[in-house]
């Protein structure tokens, strides 16, 4: 009589089946017709830098320009358009003046937070209803999990950004 094998949990499986989750959540999103992102009066490129910058706490120019593609020259006029929207400042840098930081202001990561919340929490909130009462302790144990690893390695990209 064969034994059945027991499946070693690997980090792959563990990442595919988060990446499935997460492409789940955007097809419900998408189906839902949920894009607020539209009514902001901000080109694309506009977007997607404030989303880059609140996510890494702030650039130099040239990271942006790389973040997002595009030339360093491109990216000046783009800054300077978010700095008249008050999404970004430019800081020089405490230990090379020749070195100008670009960050999110609180209005930025305001929007960013809102952005997220209006997406996220109704399709968060659907799946989770799907849920077995008896399971939700499980999903909730598993997410500070998670959460609290995410949480170790932006601390530790926070220190490298700074350094």
């Amino acid at each position: 009589m064969k034994r059945a094998r027991r499946r070693t949990l690997t980090a792959t499986r563990c990442i595919d089946a988060l990446s499935e989750l997460v492409r789940a959540f955007r097809t419900i999103q998408i189906s839902r017709g949920n894009h607020p992102w539209l009514l902001l009066d901000m080109t694309m490129a506009q977007l997607k830098a404030v989303m880059l910058l609140v996510q890494s706490g702030g650039l130099r120019s040239r990271e942006l320009a790389d973040g997002l593609g595009i030339a360093p020259s491109a990216a000046t006029p783009l800054v300077d358009r978010l700095v008249d929207q008050k999404l970004v400042t430019r800081e020089p840098d405490a230990d090379d003046r020749r070195i100008i930081w670009i960050r999110p202001t609180a209005k930025s990561s305001g929007l960013y937070d809102q952005l997220l919340q209006q997406t996220n929490r109704p399709v968060l909130e659907e799946v989770l209803a799907e849920l077995p009462t008896a399971e939700r302790q499980k999903v909730y144990d598993s997410m500070l999990l998670l959460l609290e690893a995410a949480q170790r390695v932006m601390g530790r990209r926070k220190t490298r950004t700074r350094a």
